[in-house]
């Protein structure tokens, strides 16, 4: 977090650290063989208004939507550094869901998220799916993972039905980032994809 100065955290954030420790406590505990959290003391963590808590990843989704909720009742924000927003607690309604292999879901996303998530898809993170409410959605596998060429976009969107599933390869990233947001404003599939599984373009 920067300088190594010790500096005290507001009760604020201490009391959020606190209600965290009680949920899920220290690694440096004998309760905390099973904790989320990477490193601890936690408390050591948090410095003045700001508190950068460490998670294992298998348990970031988990743990960091909680955390969001406990941070709203306390009056704070999370912030997640990874994708430069706040973590918010997710809302029971949504329109359009946005998942991927590696990344945390995000509910109704913007362009500009869309993109950044979709840009970083490698071999290692080798699909994201935008789902509509109502299970339509539009889905992209990177490379032979997707049954695609290597270093090629398999596209694929369902719009409703089976015989409403249209698939094409691309090569160009910004292609698919348009039929995401496409998709997500309501524009039609394009007339010169093909339908059914498993068509290349």
């Amino acid at each position: 977090m920067g300088s190594d100065a010790p500096v005290t955290p507001t009760p604020r954030v201490a009391a959020y650290v606190q209600a965290l420790l009680a949920r899920y406590p220290d690694l440096t505990t004998e309760a905390g063989e099973d904790s989320p959290w990477s490193a601890g003391p936690l408390i050591n963590e948090a410095r003045g208004p700001l508190v950068y808590f460490p998670m294992v990843w298998s348990r970031c989704e988990e743990t960091s939507e909680w955390a969001a909720h406990l941070a709203k009742e306390h009056g704070l924000n999370c912030y997640d550094p990874q994708w430069n927003q706040l973590r918010t607690p997710f809302r029971e309604s949504w329109r359009f869901k946005l998942t991927s292999a590696r990344g945390r879901p995000f509910q109704d996303p913007d362009a500009d998220l869309i993109r950044r998530v979709l840009v970083r898809l490698s071999p290692d993170n080798c699909y994201a799916v935008l789902t509509r409410a109502d299970d339509w959605y539009v889905r992209v596998g990177y490379g032979e993972q997707a049954g695609a060429r290597a270093g090629w976009y398999a596209l694929e969107r369902r719009d409703g039905v089976l015989d409403q599933h249209f698939r094409t390869e691309l090569t160009d990233v910004e292609e698919v980032v348009r039929a995401f947001v496409g998709f997500m404003e309501g524009a039609p599939p394009s007339p010169l994809r093909h339908r059914g599984g498993g068509l290349r373009a």
